[in-house]
């Protein structure tokens, strides 16, 4: 599939749905499902898209519903041998993907209902997934149930189709997950949220909730222009001008980090031997930090050597930051960082390490007591069937690698009419570094427009 990268970058979306295709079958059948749709969106197919999307999502759910008797067969072979399970961020994407095909399709209404959708999606997929680890490692996967930008985009899509007081209630709680996680997910406040909630608030006569959603929500009440310190002037700075539209840009930029194989020695000591592998397992991953202690168990009897994933997020992001402009008339505008999927795979990474590393130390485990009744047979034999041991081990590095590393928000208010939107991408330093064009972009008066660009 890394091959589906230099082929979107090309715009051979024919070359890249032949890519899926090749690799479709099996255990990956999830998971190219989720490719294929994402590659169809961008080729422009977007009922096609969806059609791929819901496919996805039903895999999903029978793989979640038979997903304890295949970890069985996990726990004897590899996890890459058993049906390829979701991410809680990848599946969070889906009704986001879904939403902007339906926009794209002229179909609000059906956006609305995969806006609803979105968060139930996440905290499903959260829940499923903290049930697989232990109750120690859940810290900051439990943080993470809500999604700070999809609620956002939710509130938006909830008020472009009329839908005040459920847009309220989405941008507070947006408000609030972005005040939890925008350190753990290296998300920025958005400005336009306070003005958001203050907009639909001051519709509803909703004066104390206001009050109560920037005394929750401060560093997002913060982030608004410093002109509109107090709530009434922030709700007479939030309503819009008359005639006026409202464009809503998402721009995706980067890839996912990728998980790799990497190789783990880990030392197996005389007399530790286990009835219970996974036992055996939780033991040694206890013993991690102190294999350079001076005597940390006695004699070493033996290297169990296991492949297992990493995450690989060292590099920097393409990008540092999205600026927007519309000709003379409508300004510019500097984007928001409502995403970053790479914070969102390393929380979720970090939760299932642990119970994955054991795992793949019990089946190590299982090699090393064959490989220890075969060195009975003759010297030599033992480190022969070590050796095979080692060599056959196989990391199950499968993501969906075609999403985006980070999704920017950029709002701007326009006259009506046909826009040429102008797209900066700025590096670390906040120079322009590439430049993009979207042509076309209609707005009306008093009305929303979504519209969506991604940068490979």
């Amino acid at each position: 599939m890394v091959d589906l990268r230099p082929q979107l970058a090309t715009g051979d979306f024919a070359g890249a749905l032949a890519t899926i295709d090749k690799g479709a079958g099996g255990k990956d059948v999830l998971l190219a499902g989720l490719e294929r749709g994402l590659v169809l969106r961008h080729a422009g197919r977007f009922a096609e898209s969806n059609e791929a999307f819901a496919a996805a999502e039903r895999n999903a759910d029978a793989v979640f519903s038979r997903s304890l008797a295949e970890g069985a067969v996990a726990l004897l072979t590899s996890d890459a041998n058993v049906a390829y399970r979701p991410r809680p961020y990848e599946m969070a994407m889906v009704p986001f993907y879904k939403a902007l095909n339906y926009g794209d399709l002229g179909q609000p209404g059906e956006a609305v209902v995969e806006a609803r959708r979105a968060s139930q999606v996440l905290a499903r997929h959260v829940d499923a997934t903290l049930g697989a680890v232990r109750e120690q490692d859940r810290g900051d996967l439990e943080k993470v149930r809500n999604d700070a930008f999809m609620l956002w985009l939710s509130g938006m899509l909830y008020e472009a189709d009329g839908e005040t007081n459920d847009a309220f209630i989405a941008y507070r709680n947006a408000a609030v997950a972005f005040e939890q996680n925008a350190g753990l997910l290296g998300l920025e406040a958005p400005p336009a949220l306070a003005g958001d909630l203050a907009r639909t608030a001051d519709r509803l006569g909703f004066v104390p909730e206001l009050a109560q959603a920037r005394q929750a929500s401060p560093s997002v009440f913060a982030a608004c222009d410093d002109t509109t310190p107090d709530l009434a002037g922030l709700r007479a700075a939030s309503r819009r001008p008359a005639g006026q539209g409202e464009l809503v840009l998402v721009v995706e930029t980067g890839y996912m980090p990728p998980l790799v194989q990497e190789r783990v020695d880990f030392p197996v000591y005389k007399g530790q031997d286990d009835d219970d592998r996974e036992r055996w397992g939780w033991s040694l991953w206890g013993r991690r930090d102190r294999w350079h202690a001076a005597d940390p168990g006695g004699e070493i009897a033996y290297w169990l050597s296991v492949a297992a994933p990493a995450l690989e997020d060292a590099s920097l992001p393409p990008f540092a930051g999205v600026r927007a402009s519309a000709g003379t008339l409508g300004g510019n505008a500097v984007g928001v960082r409502a995403a970053d999927l790479g914070r969102a795979a390393r929380v979720t990474f970090d939760a299932e390490k642990p119970t994955i590393m054991v795992r793949t130390m019990a089946r190590g485990l299982a090699k090393y007591l064959a490989a220890r009744g075969a060195g009975k047979l003759g010297k030599g034999a033992g480190f022969l069937a070590n050796l095979w041991g080692a060599a056959t081990a196989q990391a199950d590095t499968r993501s969906w690698l075609t999403l985006p590393r980070q999704v920017y928000v950029v709002r701007l208010s326009l006259p009506p009419g046909p826009h040429e939107v102008r797209i900066e991408l700025l590096d670390a330093g906040g120079r322009v570094a590439a430049e993009r064009t979207i042509h076309g972009v209609v707005t009306r008066p008093g009305a929303w427009t979504f519209a969506s660009h991604r940068v490979f």
